[in-house]
C-alpha cells in the first residue's frame, strides 16, 4: 500500500514549478485550483508548499534551482513568508487580491478561476 501511495502522488519537480497557499478561505481554494490546472495543462509541475514549511532540506535545495511561481490568495502572504523563511530568493509571485478579489467575498466559480489562471499562466 505504501508504495502504491508514493507512486500515485502528483507532485513533481521540473524546470517550471508552482506552489500554492491552499488556505481555508475562498482565495486559498482558488489558488489551489489554479495550481492544479497549471499542472494538469502541462504549464508547470505542482509541488507541496508544506515541503518548504516543514524544512525538508533536500527538496528545498532542489526547488531553489527551479523557476518557482508562488500563488498566494491574500495579503497575509503565507506562501511568500514560508519561501522567504526557507531562504528562497528568486521566485515569481502572484497574490489573488492584487487582481481585485476580496478575501471572504469571492465566489469560487469558473469566471474567477479563469481570470486568475490566465494571469498565472503567463508568468515566467
Amino acid at each position: 500500500m505504501e508504495n502504491q501511495e508514493k507512486s500515485s502522488c502528483l507532485c513533481g519537480v521540473s524546470e517550471y514549478m508552482v506552489l500554492a497557499c491552499s488556505g481555508a478561505c475562498d482565495l486559498g481554494q482558488i489558488t489551489d485550483i489554479v495550481a492544479r490546472r497549471l499542472r494538469d495543462n502541462g504549464v508547470r509541475k505542482m509541488n507541496c508548499l508544506a515541503v518548504a514549511g516543514a524544512g525538508i532540506e533536500k527538496s528545498i535545495e532542489d526547488f531553489k534551482k527551479k523557476n518557482i511561481l508562488m500563488l498566494d490568495g491574500c495579503p497575509i502572504d503565507c506562501g511568500k513568508q514560508i519561501l522567504d523563511k526557507a531562504g528562497f530568493k528568486d521566485y515569481k509571485y502572484m497574490r489573488v487580491t492584487d487582481l481585485g478579489f476580496k478575501k471572504g467575498q469571492t465566489p469560487i466559480n469558473e469566471d474567477v478561476i479563469k481570470k486568475v489562471y490566465d494571469t498565472a499562466e503567463i508568468i515566467y
